[in-house]
């Protein structure tokens, strides 16, 4: 790791519940996501980025935000128009660094959207590429801290910066028992691969019954949020 990544990563992971990685984006732009055949139809949960942004030509380098999703904490992924707690959280992280990484690298940083249908990119294959874990046989990036349970943002960063991954010998779905196969509700894993449609059916449901909860530091009274289902994630012993 040269001097320069090691200090933007470092910077980053001085944030409270935040882990960082590097990857350089025309690996995550050939990564497997973009080369996969759509199952099903999916519509973005994020409403509040009607337009997708246009990339700076200098952007060489994606810089993955990792924030820890505990149990405890199930508020941090309640969406409410078109927000999570902690999908604000990431992106108030990723507006506070720009400035540190002009002023102390002379850099620029290009904040992307939440979704890759506007302008962002596919996280999880970000994620793994920057060395912050493995796509596990949940489909879930797993994190040998965290395990899956985790939530990320992305920026865009000029000039080519050396990669923090992919990350090595690390394999716990080798010796596991498939718990997240056996927690699904959906049985979306019942052919043994995850099967994206039955998974989306769920999704939309969630969506579509949205409960009454009181949002931290709103005091507004209770909103109605979308509780996603989480059941795969919370089944994964890695990172308890």
């Amino acid at each position: 790791m040269d001097s320069i990544t090691a200090r933007l990563v470092a910077r980053a992971n001085s944030y409270p519940g935040i882990t960082a990685g590097i990857a350089r984006l025309e690996d995550v732009l050939d990564a497997p996501s973009y080369h996969a055949v759509p199952e099903g139809a999916f519509a973005s949960s994020v409403s509040d980025e009607t337009a997708a942004v246009e990339w700076p030509p200098e952007a060489r380098s994606v810089l993955v935000l990792a924030l820890h999703h505990p149990e405890e904490e199930p508020s941090l992924d309640w969406w409410h128009a078109g927000v999570s707690p902690g999908h604000r959280r990431l992106a108030d992280i990723g507006a506070s660094l720009r400035p540190w990484l002009e002023s102390e690298l002379g850099m620029e940083a290009f904040p992307l959207p939440y979704s890759a249908e506007r302008g962002g990119v596919f996280l999880k294959d970000a994620a793994a590429l920057a060395g912050l874990g493995i796509i596990g046989r949940s489909n879930l990036l797993v994190s040998p801290q965290w395990g899956p349970r985790i939530r990320f943002r992305a920026l865009l960063i000029e000039g080519d910066l050396t990669p923090t991954g992919p990350l090595l010998d690390f394999a716990p779905c080798e010796s596991c028992a498939e718990l997240c196969h056996l927690a699904c509700p959906r049985d979306a894993f019942v052919t043994g691969a995850y099967h994206r449609p039955t998974c989306i059916e769920r999704i939309n449901r969630d969506v579509a019954h949205k409960v009454p909860e009181r949002l931290a530091g709103d005091g507004a009274g209770p909103r109605l949020v979308v509780k996603y289902c989480r059941a795969c994630e919370l089944a994964c012993p890695v990172g308890h």
